[in-house]
This record gives structure tokens, sequence and C-alpha cells, in this order.
């Protein structure tokens, strides 16, 4: 199999859970191919993205990721973030996020509760798969863990950003919980 990484790393220290450490560990116990994304998550503007994205490297992995058969990813809300344990978005950008309808995130793309991209400045920022490439890969699996993701997991599935999920025990009780009540 070829692994490929599908967000730039969150920040300089990444971890066991991030991105870039999963995926040079599945690359390795199945014996295949990792592709990393060597850009962080977020740059300062939209000139400084298509700057990255325009590198032949990183052509490759997009290039690589239009083929992609099987996505994990992520879910994220805007009160529990990766991207706000390490600091990369302040308060306020969570305020604006909020302010543009946003209620999770997948590979640093917001979306709202349809599961709809957030016209935002951060979508310009982001390097990232973009959303609408994601809904044609055949099969994607939400990894998820925690009681907190209900909305959006919800508007992730409406969005048809999501065709698997896997979810704890926790999380998938308060999943039906949440979905019950909806309207």
């Amino acid at each position: 199999i070829t692994v490929v990484q599908a967000m730039g790393t969150i920040d300089f220290t990444p971890g066991p859970v991030d991105a870039v450490e999963l995926g040079r560990l599945l690359a390795r116990r199945s014996g295949g191919f990792f592709m990393t994304l060597n850009t962080p998550a977020f740059v300062a503007d939209k000139r400084t993205r298509d700057s990255f994205v325009a590198h032949e490297q990183i052509r490759a992995v997009w290039q690589r990721l239009k083929q992609t058969n099987v996505a994990l990813v992520g879910i994220g809300t805007l009160d529990n973030s990766v991207f706000v344990d390490r600091k990369v978005l302040k308060p306020a950008d969570l305020k604006e996020l909020k302010g543009y309808g946003a209620v999770g995130e997948i590979c640093g793309r917001f979306f709202d509760a349809s599961g709809v991209e957030c016209d935002s400045p951060w979508r310009d920022r982001v390097i990232g798969i973009d959303l609408e490439l994601l809904k044609e890969i055949p099969q994607v699996v939400g990894v998820v863990a925690g009681a907190d993701r209900s909305a959006a997991i919800c508007a992730a599935i409406k969005g048809g950003l999501l065709k698997s999920l896997v979810i704890d025990e926790s999380g998938a009780r308060a999943l039906l919980e949440f979905a019950a009540s909806a309207p």
C-alpha cells in the first residue's frame, strides 16, 4: 500500500497521533510506502499556500491523493481540537470560525452543520485535501473517540464526507442520543 498524508503538519512537534507519525507507522507495519506532505497545515495567507502547493514535491502528493481508495480521517470540533491544544488556533480564531458557522473540521477544513466547507479566510490558508476530493474517495473512514463530537460527525455525514465510522462506545452512545434529538 501507499500511505499518503492528506494534510500538512499541525506544528513543529509532531506527536504520536499526528498524520505524519501515523502514516509512517501504517506504512512500516504494512510493508508499504509513505508519501509525506512536508508543509504546515496552515500558512499565513493564500499566496503562501499557493506557493507551497505549486512546489513539485507537493504536487506529487496531491496527484497521488487523487488516486486514493481509502482515507482515514479524524473529525475535530472547535471546542476539542488539536489545533487549539497546540495554539495554532487562538480564541479569536475560534470566534471567527464559529461566526462562519463552523461545527467541525477534517484535515484542516472547517465545515458547517450541513457538512459544507465554511467560506472563511482559513479555507485559503490550509494545506489539506479539498473536501470535494474527499467525497470522491470510495471509502472515507472517520476515526473518532469521545462523546463531544456528535454535531461534527452528523454534519460530516450530511455533507457526504464520510462513508464509514470507527468510534468508541461513549462516542457512539452520544452520537445516537444526538441523532435522536436532531430535527
